[in-house]
């Protein structure tokens, strides 16, 4: 009786293996896949020399799935063009185009199709080598999906930009520059689905693609972009001193590193994100005489403080010194220990702001 069963049920599976499915001719996909309610895309092919039929299937699965994007990209590329003077459309175009005008020219991303609900089977004909791949889509289905992703996409907004503004009321500007950036793929996926459910759902219109708050969110984007694109403000005060007289080369040299990182500096400490305070002073070390020649050793002594504005906060005080030579005199050997010092002072601070 077992071995009946096990026969009987093998008979079946064969069968069912063998059993055409219901989108491998033309006729019956019509039928059970109209144009008007499924998006589709077909490949067939034959397991080719060295390949078995696991990897064959998964090869044409992947042509049909391509195949199916392809049929969604032009379809959404027409009725784009074709409802392009509807409310909507120009609505979507108008912060679409708002929000390019605010990124960043260095951003390069690119936004692949992604279709959520998009089904892939894969049917290997029992008398032949062929191996036939479906990929299907229900435009009703597609229409949840998209809706869904809007939402999604305004809610990774709504929480990126949250992000982005904690770190600007906490005086880390550098860290918010490069957080701000990640939100132009998610307004690009936004965007995206957006067009394609105008595209499917003739019925689209300003509440269903959320325009409202899309404007909302694509008008703080902008604001914030624009408050950190002038980059970070210092507010740097350097007394150096090259022994009685003043050392205005230092600053001048720190500026210089600083404003690589696209750092601006304001004369007062209450507009700036981050207030650096650099005492130095050069002091004379020793002389050495080796027989008609003298060398001259001095030590420059610099205090570094750095402070947060925003909060306040002094993260970082310490001092350091160096050591110049020269066979001329101290005060070129003052300037030597300077310029063993002046970078060393500038990539502290750049340490601390970028912290």
């Amino acid at each position: 009786m077992k071995k009946i069963l096990i026969l009987l049920l093998s008979a079946l599976s064969l069968t069912a293996v063998a059993q055409k499915p219901n989108w491998y001719d033309d006729a019956s996909r019509s039928t059970n896949y109209p144009k008007d309610s499924y998006f589709t895309g077909i490949a067939l092919g034959e397991v080719r020399n060295g390949e078995n039929t696991g990897k064959a299937m998964e090869r044409l699965k992947s042509a049909a799935r391509v195949e199916a994007l392809s049929t969604i990209n032009t379809h959404v590329q027409s009725e784009t063009t074709l409802h392009s003077h509807t409310e909507s459309m120009e609505t979507l175009d108008a912060w679409a185009e708002s929000i390019r005008e605010t990124m960043d020219s260095r951003i390069t991303t690119k936004v692949d199709l992604e279709i959520p609900g998009l089904q892939v089977e894969a049917w290997k004909n029992p008398s032949s080598n062929e191996i036939a791949a479906f990929a299907y889509v229900k435009k009703s289905t597609l229409i949840r999906q998209m809706e869904k992703k809007i939402t999604v996409s305004l809610t990774k907004i709504e929480t990126a930009l949250d992000q982005v503004n904690e770190m600007i009321s906490q005086g880390q500007k550098m860290q918010a520059r490069e957080s701000i950036k990640k939100v132009v793929p998610i307004f690009q996926e936004l965007e995206q689905a957006q067009r394609i459910l105008i595209a499917v759902d003739p019925t689209a219109d300003a509440e269903s693609l959320q325009l409202a708050e899309t404007k909302q969110f694509t008008q703080r984007y902008t604001r914030m972009a624009a408050e950190l694109k002038n980059g970070i403000n210092i507010y740097l005060n350097c007394n150096a001193k090259l022994f009685a007289a003043n050392y205005p080369t230092l600053k001048a040299e720190i500026q210089g590193e600083l404003s690589k990182l696209g750092c601006t500096f304001v004369n007062n400490a209450t507009q700036a994100d981050w207030a650096v305070y650099v005492t130095a002073q050069a002091r004379e070390h020793n002389k050495a005489d080796f027989g008609s020649m003298s060398t001259y050793f001095v030590y420059v002594d610099a205090n570094i403080a750095v402070e947060k504005t925003a909060t306040g906060q002094r993260i970082y005080e310490n001092e350091i010194s160096e050591k110049g030579g020269h066979t001329q005199s101290f005060e070129k050997a003052a300037r030597d220990a300077y310029k063993t010092i002046s970078p060393k002072i500038s990539q502290i601070i750049k340490q601390q702001i970028q912290h």
